[in-house]
């Protein structure tokens, strides 16, 4: 098996985990992701979501170790890293799909995501008139700052924070947030990976023409959009798999980082 590495190089503890699996690997490093078995990431949830939209297209599972704070996406930490690095090779994994985003604007422009996509009227005073449609039958129309579309993977984030529920990694959904909408009766819905949603936008009042609502991608990626639009949102193809060393305990690991249900 060949890995191909992807550290966070600002952080001292993935760019010295990176020298150690150089010395353990040797020839098993390859050149190119596209020559890996697989892809190694070395930092926190944000190196993982980074590599996923820069690597899109790279057909290859990944292998997270978590150099940072939450780690929800990793298999396990630093210290852990070496022993979980032996079970890989000895083959003892499974592989995980997650549900990723594809969208395309009506400009042409595209855009992927792990976690999320958020609509948002930015630095525009007035709100932002929603509509969404999911396959072609009107599901959300509402005034307000935007609207949140996130994966399973996405949905312990910003969704979270912003009232929407929380999914199993491996569900095939999608779920529907909005956000600080001017109604009660827009609330979040959760729809299915495999179904068409379209959302279109428009800025309430036209006189700030400087000011524009804008789309980003997992935290990292920030486009600006016309004042009014629209976009075409579904699942990238295939799947992200991220490779599993340890026993799955979602939940446990939800309530620990949450500190939910602290006595």
């Amino acid at each position: 098996m060949r890995f191909w590495l992807y550290p966070n190089l600002r952080s001292e503890d993935a760019s010295r985990l990176a020298e150690e699996l150089r010395r353990r690997l040797g020839p098993d490093i390859a050149a190119s992701p596209e020559e890996a078995d697989m892809i190694v990431t070395l930092g926190g949830d944000g190196t993982v979501l980074r590599a996923v939209r820069t690597l899109h297209g790279v057909d290859r599972p990944f292998w997270a170790v978590n150099c940072g704070h939450l780690g929800y996406l990793s298999d396990c930490g630093r210290e852990d890293a070496l022993p979980a690095l032996e079970k890989l090779l000895r083959g003892e994994y499974r592989l995980e799909k997650r549900v990723h985003l594809a969208g395309r604007l009506m400009d042409g422009r595209q855009v992927t995501a792990l976690n999320e996509l958020l609509f948002h009227r930015g630095a525009c005073v007035h709100t932002l008139g929603v509509e969404v449609k999911v396959n072609g039958s009107l599901a959300l129309r509402y005034r307000g700052d935007g609207l949140l579309v996130c994966t399973p993977s996405g949905s312990t984030a910003y969704n979270l924070s912003a009232g929407g529920p929380v999914l199993m990694p491996e569900m095939e959904l999608l779920v529907l947030t909005p956000i600080c909408p001017q109604t009660l009766s827009a609330v979040p819905i959760v729809v299915s990976s495999r179904d068409r949603v379209s959302l279109t936008w428009r800025m309430a009042l036209r006189d700030d023409a400087d000011e524009w609502p804008d789309l980003t991608a997992d935290g990292q990626e920030k486009m600006l959009l016309p004042l009014e639009g629209g976009m075409e949102i579904g699942p990238a193809l295939p799947p992200v798999a991220l490779a599993r060393t340890q026993d799955a305990d979602f939940y446990g690991r939800l309530v620990r980082r949450m500190h939910w249900n602290a006595e």
